[in-house]
């Protein structure tokens, strides 16, 4: 019925209001976004506060890595990396019944020679020993092959002085064949230390009395050895002071040095 259609008037003022709710539509839409956009905005403006932390944690990285290269640059004789309290301990053996043990004090309450052995085997790294003479008569240290093992009432050169090295009280060095001379004697409230070289080709074992490179050291050494100490008198007494792994070896083998090898007969 022509009568009941719309007009065209009425149809462009539909046609209109459709227009203006489609704007409004799009207007609140584009309100929304705006606001989201506002919030994220703002979330991201309050990250450089939350990351500083983050930040300062990788500027100290350089630091971290240039530790190792202050210790390495550092002059030799503060190379050490390490230094590790009471890390030895007594081989287990007869001779412990002749022994007093006070921390890391040893002390020989009979007349008995007590050669004391020692764990960790030595097979890596650079490793130094400081033994204190603590009241007399400790009568040698040294190193033996790690399949060396002493009883009671023995002296280091029981299982043959092919698998020991020996350094006695009056500074002579042992192996195979002649007593080497040269070396500085021990006495009361010295300090020997023993500086093994597992690193180096051929492996080396250089002694020390008070901090002083002694001249006379051996080469071509056990690839795994441990070290002994002997007290061979009531009352002998001695202490480990030091067990340290060293970044870099503090021997010099120098002017007036002599190498001795492991293995081979030493003739004066």
């Amino acid at each position: 019925d022509a009568n009941k259609r719309p007009t065209t008037k009425q149809i462009m003022e539909q046609d209109t209001i459709k227009l203006y709710l489609r704007m409004q539509e799009e207007k609140e839409q584009q309100q929304n976004e705006i606001a989201q956009l506002k919030q994220q905005l703002a979330k991201q403006q309050l990250q450089p506060i939350a990351s500083k932390p983050k930040q300062q944690s990788i500027s100290t990285k350089p630091k971290v890595t240039s530790e190792p290269k202050i210790m390495i640059e550092a002059p030799v004789t503060q190379a050490t990396v390490t230094q590790v309290r009471n890390v030895l301990n007594l081989v287990e053996s007869e001779v412990l019944q002749d022994i007093e043990v006070n921390g890391d004090t040893y002390t020989n309450k009979t007349y008995n020679d007590c050669t004391l052995l020692y764990n960790p085997v030595i097979n890596k790294r650079i490793v130094k020993i400081e033994v204190l003479v603590v009241v007399k008569d400790l009568w040698a240290v040294g190193i033996a092959d790690e399949s060396v093992r002493y009883g009671r009432d023995e002296e280091p050169d029981a299982r043959g002085w092919a698998k020991i090295v020996k350094y006695s009280f009056d500074g002579d060095i042992a192996h195979i064949g002649d007593y080497i001379k040269g070396n500085s004697k021990l006495r009361k409230g010295s300090r020997i230390g023993m500086e093994l070289n597992m690193e180096s080709n051929p492996r080396s074992l250089t002694f020390f009395i008070d901090d002083k490179e002694q001249p006379n050291f051996v080469i071509n050494i056990p690839k795994a050895v441990r070290i002994w100490c002997l007290i061979s008198y009531q009352g002998a007494s001695f202490k480990i002071n030091k067990f340290e792994f060293l970044s870099t070896p503090t021997a010099r083998h120098g002017e007036g040095s002599q190498a001795w090898e492991y293995g081979k007969e030493w003739e004066k």
